[in-house]
């Protein structure tokens, strides 16, 4: 069993107080094996991160301030073990907000780990965003973190999409990470719709609230029109969306590859809807993320469109 640090190691604040809860958690869950919750991180699903043996000692011991996917990792697998059978999801959401205190204050150097619980080697040096994620070595390239649950071809139209640069107006950093624009402790996914390429400075920003999911979704908007990412039917059922509102729309079966973009990226999808759809249509609905896209998406740069005349 992990004991709480006295204060003389760990001060009062918002590191001690996520500590302290995540304490109460793990006494609720019975004191659970470092393993044991290592290996059951393992069973979470593809949308959480795993974490070792040595990262769930070091966060207990309050060695380490990690990364939210690992956080999240360890308060779902002691929430799903907890005696008072809480809602896991609700749980990691609570924590996510201490969480964020925590992130918006700077880090001493001497807490840095990286996801495997490891002190940081000699010749990495420190983010100079003061962002908690691990340092990482400086390339002339740039450097890229990102989550190892991702498919390599998600990383990589991931990174396409931004051109290799931090897309914040006026940023450009090359050393980027994945960041989730509805966090996944907020019910996002991992669609590609969710997940943009940012900074870790303005990672940590808009995870501690600097600025809104709008400002993410306007900018993943303005990259999709200038990069002309989507087909002429997509734009057109987006401007329509745009303008209109609303959130489900009948399409040709036989054109339903003109919408296949907006489906992979996870804004679209089709639903059944037994004697109202014709036969020859198929009824497809806007999911989550897609309402929040239509919604800014007046505002990308894409002119208006017409359900009648097109462009």
């Amino acid at each position: 069993m992990i004991q709480i640090p006295d204060e003389n190691v760990l001060p009062g604040g918002s590191h001690r107080n996520l500590l302290v809860a995540l304490h109460v958690l793990y006494r609720r869950a019975g004191f659970p094996g470092i393993k044991s919750i290592s290996e059951a991180s393992v069973h979470l699903g593809d949308n959480c991160d795993v974490i070792s043996h040595q990262g769930v000692s070091n966060i207990l011991a309050g060695k380490s301030i990690p990364r939210w996917g690992k956080l999240e990792a360890l308060v779902l697998v002691l929430a799903n073990r907890d005696v008072t059978r809480p809602e896991p999801r609700g749980i990691a959401q609570e924590f996510h907000a201490l969480w964020v205190q925590v992130a918006s204050e700077p880090t001493p150097q001497s807490i840095r780990v990286d996801d495997a619980g490891k002190p940081p080697p000699e010749e990495s040096t420190a983010d100079p965003s003061g962002s908690l994620a691990p340092p990482v070595r400086t390339r002339a390239v740039g450097t890229v973190r990102v989550r190892r649950s991702l498919s390599a071809r998600r990383k990589r139209d991931l990174l396409l999409e931004v051109g290799g640069r931090c897309p914040v107006p006026r940023c450009a950093s090359s050393s980027m990470e994945i960041a989730h624009i509805t966090p996944l402790s907020m019910g996002g996914a991992d669609a590609f719709g969710n997940l943009i390429y940012l900074c870790a400075n303005h990672h940590r920003r808009y995870d501690g609230g600097d600025f809104t999911e709008q400002h993410l979704r306007l900018i993943k908007a303005r990259l999709a029109w200038n990069a002309d990412r989507y087909t002429h039917a997509e734009y057109l059922w987006l401007g329509v969306f745009s303008r209109s509102g609303g959130t489900h729309f009948l399409h040709p079966i036989e054109e339903r590859s003109c919408l296949r973009f907006l489906e992979a990226d996870g804004y679209i999808e089709r639903v059944d809807t037994p004697g109202v759809a014709k036969s020859d249509m198929d009824t497809w609905r806007l999911t989550e993320i897609g309402v929040r896209l239509a919604g800014v998406w007046a505002d990308s740069g894409a002119p208006p469109v017409n359900i009648t005349t097109g462009p």
